[in-house]
């Protein structure tokens, strides 16, 4: 029997696409269910498309550096200071992509889509209590910060690496 823990340690970045794909096939549903024109509907699913790959594109540089053996497991992730270049760039993704968020939402109108297409449903938020705009524009300007401050926090705490 396999340990479940390692199955984790392994896969997480595959129950991660999983979890993606299933926020936005739902997602699509609720789009095709709300009433939008159909200029709306097909903006709304432009935008739910680009939000699943930049949500996914993480998550597959994970996988092809543990597929591929440059990263033996998902605790490689907390010690950005060895350098892996797969840990760097799923870094780097994510740092980009905060600030490509935080732009768009704050200066090309993001926010206003975001709510008018529920769009915060493809990352797994509920329909039934949409985020105010404040609430979007507050998660967009901290994102950058929070990815920082993780990579700060991972570096300092030389965690060590399951056996």
């Amino acid at each position: 029997m396999t340990d479940p823990f390692r199955l984790l340690s392994t896969y997480f970045w595959l129950i991660a696409l999983a979890f993606g794909a299933f926020n936005y096939f739902r997602a699509d549903q609720n789009v095709a269910s709300a009433a939008l024109s159909a200029d709306q509907e097909a903006e709304a699913r432009i935008y739910l498309r680009r939000f699943a790959i930049a949500g996914a594109l993480p998550w597959v540089i994970m996988g092809i550096g543990q597929f591929t053996g440059s990263v033996p497991s998902i605790w490689h992730y907390f010690r950005p200071q060895d350098q892996n270049p797969f840990v760097i760039a799923w870094l780097a993704v994510m740092f980009l992509q905060a600030c490509l968020f935080a732009w768009w939402v704050l200066l090309a109108g993001g926010a206003r889509k975001i709510l008018e297409y529920n769009l915060m449903s493809v990352l797994g938020q509920s329909k039934t209590k949409p985020m105010s705009e404040f609430g979007i524009k507050l998660l967009a300007a901290l994102g950058p910060l929070f990815v920082l401050v993780w990579v700060f926090m991972a570096s300092s705490m030389n965690a060590p690496l399951p056996q």
